[in-house]
Formats: C-alpha cells, structure tokens, sequence
C-alpha cells in the first residue's frame, strides 16, 4: 500500500533584520532555538560564535510546524511560527528590534488640544550631543514645530511613528554599563519625564531623525 504522506524537503532563508527600516544599526543575536512540532530542533549559533550570522540557510527539511525563539534587545521572548508544507525556500524575518509590549503612558498618543516636547541628550568619552523635537495637535490635526518657528502639518503616519518612538523608548531596559548615555526627556503640561539609555544597543533618536529626514519632515 503506498503512503499518502507528502515527501517534503524545504529550505529555511533566515534573514536577521530591523522591522524599522530606518534604523540602519546592527542588532546582534546571540542565541536562537529553533523547534519542530514542540521538540528541541536545532540551537543557533552551532559553535562557540559571539553572535549568529545576519542569513543563515538551513536545507533538507520535513514537514512539519517550527518555532524560532529568541530575546529582542527589549529582553521579550519572540517565538515566531512558521508551517512547513512544501518543498520551497521559506524566507523566515527575525527581528530584534521589533517590540510587543505596548506601554501604559503614551503623551504622544494622547495628545489633545496641547503639545508636547522630546529632548534627547547624548553624552560620551569624545561627544555630547543634543537635540528635541515638538508635536502639536489643534483642531484633532498634527504639526511639528520647525527650528524656525513654524508649524509643519503631519499626517497620522508620522504621528503613529512617534507614538511607537515613545512606546520604544520607554520600554528601553534600565540595565546597561555603557560608557555613551542617552536621555530622553518628555516635557508635556508643565511636567517633565526623563528615560535613561546607558544600554549601547539603542539608536531611536537618530532613527527618528532619519525617518523625518527622509520623509522631508524636517
């Protein structure tokens, strides 16, 4: 009697990359595991490497349900699924810089009728760095304030990236013994609140200056 069981053998095409592509700094992984249908699979990197490579290939592989588990530089566990059911090359994403957890205060998602202030400070061994950016909503629309003054009109694209700039950054790990500091200093209602960054695994603020660079916000 012949099987009716598929004779599957696919490729896995694992890409380690930024979720933000306006974030060009490399976030390292140092271990995945790697499950078919809830047992142990394989354990990346093989060897005594510091860190896995950014693609790495894996062939000859049977049908089944694997789990790729891994820590983002937030410190969550990431377990993401993919379903084996063909003999094809399956791009799978990993991204450490991806974020889950969504963050109980949020100024710039509650921003009604007000304004609010982000000022970054960076301070090291050969730099000090200093800069700050202003949301405004008025009549349920957005502005940015520009160096000079005036007020530049944002769509709700631009307001959600700040909403998960903000959402980022406070969800920064407060371990760190880093010899770059970063602030992040939130001024909203005549209140400030201040994070601090002493990780070296971080880059929002000039991914957010990035991100309004290229898209002409600034």
């Amino acid at each position: 009697m012949m099987s009716c069981q598929k004779n599957v053998m696919a490729n896995f095409d694992i890409h380690i990359e930024n979720s933000d592509k306006y974030d060009d700094r490399r976030h390292d992984l140092h271990k995945m595991e790697i499950y078919k249908d809830g047992k142990i699979f394989k354990i990346l990197p093989e060897e005594s490497a510091p860190f896995l490579n950014s693609n790495i290939k894996l062939d000859s592989l049977k049908e089944g349900k694997y789990s790729f588990v891994y820590e983002n530089i937030f410190g969550e566990t990431i377990k993401k699924e993919i379903e084996v059911v063909e003999s094809i090359t399956y791009r799978v994403s990993i991204t450490p810089d991806y974020l889950l957890k969504k963050n109980k205060i949020s100024i710039f998602e509650n921003l009604k009728e007000d304004e609010a202030k982000l000022v970054f400070r960076s301070t090291g061994c050969f730099h000090q760095d200093k800069d700050s950016v202003m949301i405004i909503n008025k009549d349920n629309n957005y502005f940015l304030r520009q160096k000079n003054g005036s007020l530049k009109s944002i769509d709700k694209a631009a307001w959600a990236y700040f909403v998960k700039t903000e959402n980022k950054i406070r969800e920064i790990p407060e371990d760190g013994d880093c010899t770059t500091r970063d602030e992040y200093i939130f001024y909203h209602k005549g209140k400030s609140d201040t994070i601090y960054d002493g990780t070296c695994e971080f880059s929002i603020w000039y991914t957010l200056k990035d991100y309004l660079k290229k898209n002409k916000l600034q």
